[in-house]
Protein backbone atom coordinates (compact mmCIF):
# COMPACT_ATOMS: atom_id res chain seq x y z
CA UNK A 1 0.00 0.00 0.00
CA UNK A 2 1.19 3.90 -0.50
CA UNK A 3 1.71 4.54 3.09
CA UNK A 4 4.04 5.65 5.72
CA UNK A 5 4.99 8.19 2.93
CA UNK A 6 7.52 5.83 1.83
CA UNK A 7 4.15 4.71 -1.01
CA UNK A 8 2.02 8.14 -0.44
CA UNK A 9 4.31 10.46 -1.98
CA UNK A 10 5.42 7.47 -4.45
CA UNK A 11 8.76 8.55 -4.54
CA UNK A 12 9.99 9.76 -8.31
CA UNK A 13 12.98 7.50 -8.74
CA UNK A 14 13.92 6.26 -12.12
CA UNK A 15 15.95 3.87 -11.70
CA UNK A 16 17.45 2.42 -14.88
CA UNK A 17 20.16 0.03 -16.38
CA UNK A 18 18.15 -3.60 -15.72
CA UNK A 19 17.47 -4.51 -19.45
CA UNK A 20 19.21 -7.81 -18.58
CA UNK A 21 17.12 -8.76 -15.37
CA UNK A 22 13.60 -7.21 -17.10
CA UNK A 23 14.95 -9.84 -19.76
CA UNK A 24 14.32 -12.68 -16.88
CA UNK A 25 10.61 -11.77 -16.48
CA UNK A 26 9.27 -14.58 -18.66
CA UNK A 27 7.15 -16.35 -16.55
CA UNK A 28 3.89 -16.03 -14.90
CA UNK A 29 2.47 -13.99 -12.17
CA UNK A 30 2.23 -15.56 -8.35
CA UNK A 31 1.27 -12.15 -6.55
CA UNK A 32 0.60 -8.65 -7.34
CA UNK A 33 -0.58 -5.22 -5.26
CA UNK A 34 -1.76 -2.98 -7.26
CA UNK A 35 -2.37 0.57 -5.44
CA UNK A 36 -2.63 4.08 -6.35
CA UNK A 37 -5.29 7.28 -6.16
CA UNK A 38 -5.13 10.33 -8.41
CA UNK A 39 -1.67 11.14 -7.70
CA UNK A 40 -0.07 8.09 -8.63
CA UNK A 41 0.47 4.80 -8.65
CA UNK A 42 2.51 1.45 -7.17
CA UNK A 43 2.63 -2.00 -8.37
CA UNK A 44 5.00 -5.13 -6.46
CA UNK A 45 5.11 -8.32 -8.23
CA UNK A 46 6.38 -11.66 -7.56
CA UNK A 47 6.94 -13.88 -10.67
CA UNK A 48 7.34 -17.76 -10.64
CA UNK A 49 10.96 -17.39 -11.66
CA UNK A 50 12.12 -15.25 -8.45
CA UNK A 51 11.84 -12.22 -9.72
CA UNK A 52 10.55 -9.30 -7.82
CA UNK A 53 9.24 -5.82 -10.13
CA UNK A 54 8.82 -2.49 -8.42
CA UNK A 55 6.96 -0.07 -10.52
CA UNK A 56 5.77 3.42 -9.11
CA UNK A 57 4.47 6.52 -11.13
CA UNK A 58 3.86 9.93 -9.75
CA UNK A 59 1.83 12.60 -11.82
CA UNK A 60 3.67 14.78 -13.72
CA UNK A 61 6.64 12.70 -12.74
CA UNK A 62 9.12 9.99 -14.60
CA UNK A 63 8.44 6.35 -12.86
CA UNK A 64 10.19 4.09 -10.88
CA UNK A 65 11.40 0.64 -11.93
CA UNK A 66 13.28 -1.90 -10.22
CA UNK A 67 13.85 -5.73 -10.42
CA UNK A 68 15.62 -8.31 -7.77
CA UNK A 69 16.33 -11.67 -8.18
CA UNK A 70 15.00 -14.19 -5.03
CA UNK A 71 16.99 -17.47 -4.75
CA UNK A 72 15.08 -20.79 -4.56
CA UNK A 73 15.04 -20.58 -0.84
CA UNK A 74 13.68 -17.05 -0.48
CA UNK A 75 11.22 -17.58 -3.15
CA UNK A 76 10.26 -20.79 -1.72
CA UNK A 77 9.87 -19.55 2.06
CA UNK A 78 7.77 -16.65 0.65
CA UNK A 79 5.49 -18.96 -1.48
CA UNK A 80 5.30 -20.76 1.87
CA UNK A 81 4.29 -17.75 3.78
CA UNK A 82 1.54 -17.22 1.15
CA UNK A 83 0.38 -20.48 1.59
CA UNK A 84 0.05 -20.73 5.21
CA UNK A 85 -2.54 -17.94 5.18
CA UNK A 86 -5.93 -18.39 5.52
CA UNK A 87 -7.86 -16.00 3.16
CA UNK A 88 -11.47 -18.26 2.76
CA UNK A 89 -13.25 -15.29 5.11
CA UNK A 90 -12.02 -12.63 2.48
CA UNK A 91 -14.49 -11.54 0.15
CA UNK A 92 -13.24 -12.13 -3.31
CA UNK A 93 -13.28 -9.14 -5.31
CA UNK A 94 -14.48 -7.18 -2.39
CA UNK A 95 -14.32 -3.22 -2.41
CA UNK A 96 -12.92 -0.04 -0.44
CA UNK A 97 -15.00 1.10 2.31
CA UNK A 98 -14.37 4.80 0.98
CA UNK A 99 -13.86 6.09 -2.27
CA UNK A 100 -12.71 9.45 -3.72
CA UNK A 101 -9.69 10.79 -6.10
CA UNK A 102 -6.96 10.94 -3.02
CA UNK A 103 -8.09 7.41 -1.31
CA UNK A 104 -5.87 5.10 -2.46
CA UNK A 105 -6.95 1.78 -3.37
CA UNK A 106 -5.45 -1.55 -3.54
CA UNK A 107 -6.26 -4.62 -5.32
CA UNK A 108 -4.16 -7.94 -4.61
CA UNK A 109 -4.06 -10.89 -7.63
CA UNK A 110 -3.10 -14.33 -6.33
CA UNK A 111 -2.08 -17.38 -8.31
CA UNK A 112 -0.43 -20.82 -6.97
CA UNK A 113 -0.11 -23.36 -9.21
CA UNK A 114 -1.70 -21.80 -12.38
CA UNK A 115 -5.22 -22.33 -10.58
CA UNK A 116 -6.99 -19.20 -10.95
CA UNK A 117 -6.72 -15.53 -9.85
CA UNK A 118 -7.71 -14.54 -6.79
CA UNK A 119 -8.68 -10.75 -6.55
CA UNK A 120 -9.06 -8.98 -3.43
CA UNK A 121 -9.83 -5.08 -3.66
CA UNK A 122 -9.79 -2.87 -0.78
CA UNK A 123 -8.66 0.71 0.55
CA UNK A 124 -5.99 2.91 2.71
CA UNK A 125 -8.19 3.08 5.69
CA UNK A 126 -10.00 -0.04 5.35
CA UNK A 127 -9.83 -2.55 8.36
CA UNK A 128 -8.71 -5.99 7.13
CA UNK A 129 -9.25 -9.40 8.56
CA UNK A 130 -6.35 -11.18 9.76
CA UNK A 131 -5.28 -12.81 6.62
CA UNK A 132 -5.53 -10.25 4.13
CA UNK A 133 -3.36 -7.82 6.15
CA UNK A 134 -0.72 -10.45 6.63
CA UNK A 135 -0.94 -11.22 2.83
CA UNK A 136 -0.10 -7.23 2.16
CA UNK A 137 2.14 -7.45 5.56
CA UNK A 138 3.99 -10.53 3.12
CA UNK A 139 4.11 -8.17 0.11
CA UNK A 140 5.37 -5.31 2.47
CA UNK A 141 8.23 -7.64 2.99
CA UNK A 142 8.76 -7.94 -1.16
CA UNK A 143 9.10 -4.28 -1.37
CA UNK A 144 11.86 -4.27 1.53
CA UNK A 145 13.95 -6.88 -0.05
CA UNK A 146 13.42 -5.30 -3.50
CA UNK A 147 14.57 -1.63 -1.92
CA UNK A 148 16.93 -3.66 -0.48
CA UNK A 149 18.46 -5.52 -3.04
CA UNK A 150 18.18 -4.15 -6.24
CA UNK A 151 21.02 -3.49 -8.46
CA UNK A 152 23.04 0.30 -8.41
CA UNK A 153 22.93 2.07 -11.36
CA UNK A 154 24.62 4.81 -12.98
CA UNK A 155 23.53 7.52 -14.94
CA UNK A 156 20.74 6.35 -18.00
CA UNK A 157 22.87 5.65 -20.98
CA UNK A 158 23.30 8.48 -23.48
CA UNK A 159 22.29 10.69 -20.62
CA UNK A 160 22.03 14.21 -21.37
CA UNK A 161 21.07 16.59 -18.62
CA UNK A 162 17.94 19.13 -18.71
CA UNK A 163 16.43 21.38 -17.36
CA UNK A 164 15.02 20.69 -13.51
CA UNK A 165 16.89 17.33 -13.78
CA UNK A 166 18.25 16.18 -9.66
CA UNK A 167 21.06 14.83 -10.12
CA UNK A 168 23.11 12.74 -6.77
CA UNK A 169 26.90 13.21 -6.87
CA UNK A 170 28.93 10.70 -5.83
CA UNK A 171 29.53 11.93 -2.52
CA UNK A 172 25.52 11.57 -1.95
CA UNK A 173 24.92 15.22 -2.48
CA UNK A 174 21.63 16.03 -4.67
CA UNK A 175 21.67 19.01 -7.41
CA UNK A 176 19.43 20.56 -9.69
CA UNK A 177 20.43 20.92 -13.36
CA UNK A 178 19.73 24.75 -14.09
CA UNK A 179 20.67 24.28 -18.05
CA UNK A 180 23.64 24.53 -20.27
CA UNK A 181 26.16 27.14 -20.28
CA UNK A 182 25.94 29.58 -23.41
CA UNK A 183 28.41 27.72 -25.24
CA UNK A 184 26.31 24.36 -24.28
CA UNK A 185 29.78 22.99 -22.87
CA UNK A 186 29.19 23.28 -19.71
CA UNK A 187 26.09 22.29 -17.09
CA UNK A 188 25.17 24.51 -14.33
CA UNK A 189 23.60 22.61 -11.52
CA UNK A 190 22.26 24.33 -7.80
CA UNK A 191 22.18 22.42 -4.65
CA UNK A 192 19.47 21.14 -3.21
CA UNK A 193 20.10 21.04 0.43
CA UNK A 194 23.17 24.33 0.25
CA UNK A 195 23.30 27.13 -1.76
CA UNK A 196 26.11 26.12 -3.63
CA UNK A 197 26.28 26.70 -7.67
CA UNK A 198 28.48 24.70 -10.01
CA UNK A 199 29.55 24.59 -13.17
CA UNK A 200 30.89 20.85 -15.03
CA UNK A 201 31.54 20.34 -18.22
CA UNK A 202 29.22 18.05 -20.15
CA UNK A 203 31.55 15.14 -20.72
CA UNK A 204 32.38 15.18 -16.94
CA UNK A 205 28.73 14.98 -15.77
CA UNK A 206 28.88 11.13 -15.92
CA UNK A 207 31.97 10.56 -13.47
CA UNK A 208 30.97 13.50 -11.20
CA UNK A 209 27.46 12.23 -10.69
CA UNK A 210 26.37 8.64 -9.35
CA UNK A 211 22.36 8.46 -10.36
CA UNK A 212 19.11 10.52 -11.98
CA UNK A 213 16.70 11.15 -8.62
CA UNK A 214 14.30 12.92 -10.53
CA UNK A 215 13.36 14.18 -14.23
CA UNK A 216 10.81 16.71 -14.00
CA UNK A 217 8.63 17.14 -16.67
CA UNK A 218 7.43 20.68 -18.06
CA UNK A 219 4.88 21.79 -19.46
Amino acid sequence: MLVKNRYLLLLPVLTLGVSALAQNIRSGEVVRRDCGNSLGHAEVTLFENGTLRLRQSQKNEEGRFELAELGPDELQAFINRIRDEDLSEVDPGGHAEMSGDLVEVCEIFLTLDQEQVSQYRFGRFDSLSLGLSRLNGIIDDMLQYIEDNAPAVGLPPGYEPQRGDVLARNDGVLFEVIGLTNDKRGVELIGIDQPLTIFIARESVRETFKSLEKRRRWH
